[in-house]
């Protein structure tokens, strides 16, 4: 009976680790570039993943619904953290933008959380990317939570 009870103990806790992503996989299948549970990230932050306009209209939603708390320089405030340099390296880098991205939209404004557009809450990740020294390029963020999950906010060369 004990040795019933291990090998179902084993069992549920290889079961529990796959779940969680905590297992890895077998040669039989192998990795396809994520590990266990981990979205595939195909690009970063550097390889200029918004454009320009993009962050000028999120830098007016900026304006209107986040300045009076994280300030006009995204310094922050006694309870609002700062959004630019290095405090936000530090917080965000090895993160995708994805997480960003809900972070900001699940709890902000802080008088309203959720009631800016899917895509005001994208214009203003990429006006935080430009304030942060992010390149800009040719094409938006999408506004698709699964794509912005496959971009990987990373620390400035």
């Amino acid at each position: 009976m004990k040795r019933l009870l291990t090998a179902g103990c084993v069992g549920l806790t290889l079961a529990w680790a796959s779940v969680s992503g905590l297992a890895t996989e077998t040669a039989a299948a192998p990795n396809k570039g994520a590990p266990g549970g981990l979205q595939e990230t195909t690009s970063t932050v550097l390889d200029g993943v918004f454009t320009a306009a993009q962050a000028r209209r999120g830098r007016r939603v900026y304006t209107e619904n986040c300045e009076a708390c994280h300030g006009p320089e995204l310094k922050g405030g006694e309870l609002a953290p700062s959004l630019a340099g290095s405090d936000f390296i530090v917080f965000w880098t090895e993160l995708p933008v994805g997480a960003l991205f809900e972070r900001i939209k699940v709890s902000m404004p802080e008088d309203g959380p959720g009631r800016l557009t899917d895509e005001e809450y994208t214009d203003v990740v990429a006006y935080l990317l430009e304030a942060n020294d992010y390149p800009a390029g040719e094409e938006e963020l999408p506004v698709d939570k699964t794509a912005l999950d496959a971009i990987m906010i990373v620390a400035a060369e």
